[in-house]
């Protein structure tokens, strides 16, 4: 993170520009060169360049640790077995979220200057959103001193460091959306029409998600429910579907998948059979199954406008269906609270997939059913506690559907990476997946090359199997 210093440069370049203007009078301009921009210019590349970070690159290599895919050719055949993973292989995430927290950090001082609050606060968010998913994936890294341009070696501020700052800074971003000074503009706003409520609702969901990232789990509940509270607030990764647009503007894992043909597939995962074994009378996963899974692939299809796979069109960034799952989970771990009491939402996640939400169109009468569950159902020997998996408190039964339950919500999101580390060591919480038969378990994002030649506070070189410091 480094910054080039051109002041000798820019010196040695004055002293002899003098004797050469007069030749470049008049033919010096460069008419396509950007030598102003406005913040609102900035939003939408800002917010773009957050949806490609979570669903390019480094979302496909933890859908492969995660066994949600398989890497089945060349160098991703490689790559599915995480100890293989090198520093170099997490420069793009690395670079991508970056991105995303420096031209947030610029739209905000941008939008300041403008005295236009509306649009610093989105800028907020933004840099939040980056700072905590770094922090989530990466443990400890920089974020006080990563956006002063007068050090050149930032800090790596620790884990819990970091979602201290972002918290305050979401804190500071619904204060900047709740002023109504200023403007989101709705031509640029692509996602919410220049909605200002509804853009409050989803730094409300983040800091309910990052609160449970850390642990806090009465702050992660009373902060869910004020995030996305209906399907309409969905924040959504818009992808370009039609056959006529420019192939740049499609999903990243459907580009990927056409340029790099058979390197990764669904012939070998966990999840494609886990969507079969939850099935029981009040569960039926088949449409849920054929919008992430093909027979044997991901589901980068589209048949007709009604009915798109995940991997082909829209997926989801921050929902009312993580509100509800991230209730439900916090509920569960409050003493004070019953099983019972964690159903209410529960049940009301459950009655939004019978909606046919979170199906792309492939779901019918015949595929999904999602029945209210009573406590019953997970005491010893209830339909969701029984056999050879079956444990002796309730609670912890149910904390185990509810894991397994947003394993197969976030398919193609990282929040199924961070799941698994957050529960690694959490006696909380039963096994309610299976890996790959590779050494050891992949529980970080590795720090990259990039990083490690750049800035001279870098800490040192992590295995992906050592614990991120919350979750050690």
């Amino acid at each position: 993170m480094k910054k080039i210093n051109l002041v000798i440069l820019i010196i040695i370049l004055g002293l002899t520009s003098a004797s050469c203007k007069k030749f470049v009078d008049g033919y010096d301009k460069d008419p396509n060169a950007i030598s102003y921009t406005t913040p609102e210019l900035m939003m939408q590349g800002v917010i773009l360049q957050n949806q490609f970070f979570h669903k390019a690159d480094g979302m496909r290599l933890s859908m492969m640790w995660m066994n949600q895919a398989t890497g089945a050719d060349r160098q991703y055949k490689i790559l599915d077995d995480w100890n293989q993973a090198t520093s170099e292989d997490f420069n793009g995430p690395w670079n991508e979220v970056y991105v995303v927290l420096g031209q947030a950090y610029l739209m905000s001082e941008l939008a300041d200057k403008n005295n236009n609050q509306l649009l610093r606060g989105l800028g907020k968010l933004y840099q939040a959103w980056a700072g905590g998913e770094a922090a989530s994936l990466w443990g400890d890294v920089p974020f006080s001193q990563a956006n002063n341009k007068d050090i050149e070696n930032p800090i790596f501020d620790s884990q819990q460091h970091v979602f201290d700052q972002i918290q305050q800074l979401l804190d500071d971003a619904i204060a900047d959306l709740s002023s109504g000074n200023g403007i989101i503009y709705d031509s640029k706003d692509i996602w919410f029409k220049g909605n200002a409520s509804k853009w409050i609702k989803i730094a409300h969901g983040l800091k309910a998600r990052f609160y449970l990232h850390s642990k806090q789990y009465d702050l992660a509940q009373q902060e869910a429910l004020q995030g996305p509270s209906s399907p309409n607030d969905d924040l959504m990764a818009l992808f370009d579907s039609n056959n006529d647009q420019p192939y740049g503007m499609r999903n990243p894992t459907w580009q990927f998948m056409r340029a790099r043909d058979g390197y990764m597939d669904a012939s070998d995962t966990y999840a494609v059979g886990l969507f079969r074994s939850r099935e029981n009378n009040k569960t039926k996963e088949g449409g849920r199954k054929t919008y992430n899974y093909g027979s044997n692939d991901l589901n980068y299809n589209a048949v007709g406008s009604d009915r798109v796979g995940k991997f082909f069109g829209n997926m989801k960034l921050l929902t009312y269906g993580e509100m509800l799952l991230i209730q439900t989970e916090c509920i569960l771990r409050d003493n004070t609270k019953t099983v019972a009491d964690a159903l209410i939402p529960y049940n009301t996640y459950r009655a939004l997939l019978e909606t046919k939400y979170d199906t792309g169109g492939f779901g019918s009468a015949s595929n999904v059913r999602y029945t209210a569950y009573d406590p019953a159902d997970f005491n010893n020997g209830g339909i969701e506690n029984h056999g050879s998996n079956a444990v002796s408190d309730p609670k912890k039964a149910f904390l185990r559907e509810v894991f397994e339950e947003r394993y197969l919500f976030f398919i193609g999101d990282y929040e199924s990476f961070i799941d698994h580390a957050r529960s690694y060591n959490d006696p909380m919480v039963p096994q309610y997946m299976e890996l790959s038969d590779y050494d050891d378990e992949p529980l970080r994002f590795v720090y990259p090359e990039v990083e490690e030649d750049a800035n001279d506070n870098f800490p040192g070189s992590v295995s992906i199997t050592t614990p991120l410091p919350l979750y050690n």
